[in-house]
């Protein structure tokens, strides 16, 4: 039997469920990702008025549109009348979204212009009332721009807390104070949870094992001799490299930080990735390479170089993370074990600058992640438990 919801989480230890089970799954949906801040597009997908990104907010279907003033709307990609998705493009530029079933037609504002025959509906019908719903909050933070479903809560700058002078460490390391992205992006989908993508983006443990095939010897010794830390930081996570340099411009493992910014964003040395759940066992993963403005060209052509040699399609570390993800699935097919193990640097986490921080390779940040995960799980007293 599975506990309550309440008892999934213990102080080094997540019982298995909550990987496995889609009634957890489905309340994630409704308590985490229709309730907080989530990661939905950079402001360099779309810079110019008229151009839009279409994305997920949870199980949420949305448009992320620049608008004439140079403001961003954020729309639920979903006609009013009938209820198709009225833009099927990932990215473009257009004025104007039309539905392909009856032909209602909205601005990029989400203001209904256009219906044919509107005589038929009556005189109640008023096109003003009927535009495409907007999402209750947009906020941005150095270029990253979030939305919220929920109208009240903690503002953006409160949802990141500490986390926010990382994003800056990472914006500012671009000479001319921006970043850019390179065109197109890389798409790739796991049969696994999608808190194993969460928790593998701070995750340095791994990086000798897993990727032994691929690490120089530099890497072996930030990740193996103890040099760094990995912090719990407001419910986000972070693995910080600094104390063998600043963010590399070329990407490279020579310092820097990772960060998980809870619950979907990830934030690499050389790329923004976006995760996408589906399904308890279903997980879609979106990834941009970053460039720096200002950079030298070859600097922000070796960032690329890495990203396809670390995490492109044939990548040295990206299939073998894909690949421990779905093991790690199908071995939780087994009810013999029923809880995973989180307890390394449990006894040793010390509090430093305010956030409770462990050596390189514990498991602290991982343990602070799945605090505010119980948190924002059990909020409220109109929970829902799962079916037993």
């Amino acid at each position: 039997m599975r506990p309550a919801i309440d008892q999934l989480i213990r102080p080094g230890a997540v019982h298995r469920s909550v990987y496995t089970d889609q009634d957890i799954f489905d309340l994630e949906m409704q308590h985490i990702f229709d309730t907080t801040w989530v990661f939905l597009a950079h402001e360099a997908e779309i810079p110019q008025p008229g151009d839009y990104k279409t994305t997920l907010l949870g199980r949420h279907p949305v448009i992320v549109s620049r608008q004439p003033d140079g403001q961003v709307a954020v729309l639920i990609n979903r006609c009013r009348h009938r209820g198709p998705t009225v833009c099927e493009n990932e990215t473009g530029n257009s004025k104007y979204f039309r539905c392909p079933y009856h032909f209602w037609t909205y601005r990029s504002s989400g203001d209904l212009i256009g219906v044919p025959s509107p005589e038929a509906y009556g005189s109640t019908f008023k096109k003003e009332e009927m535009g495409l719903q907007r999402i209750a909050r947009v906020d941005q933070y150095q270029g990253f721009i979030f939305g919220s479903m929920s109208a009240g809560g903690p503002s953006l700058r409160e949802h990141l807390g500490g986390v926010a002078r990382f994003l800056d460490a990472y914006v500012g390391a671009a000479p001319g104070g921006k970043l850019a992205l390179f065109e197109g992006s890389q798409k790739c989908a796991y049969n696994g949870n999608w808190k194993f993508q969460l928790e593998n983006g701070v995750d340095p443990y791994h990086v000798g094992a897993l990727h032994i095939s691929a690490v120089t010897p530099k890497a072996m010794e930030i990740y193996q001799q103890g040099g760094g830390c990995v912090i719990a930081m407001d419910g986000h996570g972070v693995t910080d490299h600094t104390d063998y340099g600043p963010m590399p411009l070329d990407a490279s493992l020579s310092g820097g930080f990772n960060l998980v910014i809870f619950p979907n964003l990830i934030v690499l040395r050389s790329q923004i990735r976006t995760i996408r759940p589906v399904a308890a066992n279903r997980t879609e993963i979106h990834t941009r390479v970053v460039k720096l403005e200002g950079a030298p060209e070859d600097i922000n052509l070796r960032r690329m170089r890495d990203q396809e040699f670390e995490f492109g399609a044939a990548g040295t570390f990206f299939t073998d993370d894909l690949e421990i993800f779905e093991r790690t699935q199908y071995g939780l097919q087994s009810s013999a074990v029923e809880w995973l193990t989180f307890s390394r640097g449990l006894e040793t986490d010390k509090v430093k600058d305010g956030y409770v921080t462990g050596g390189i390779t514990d498991e602290t940040q991982h343990r602070g992640m799945y605090r505010n995960w119980l948190r924002m799980m059990t909020a409220g007293s109109a929970l829902q438990e799962p079916h037993a």
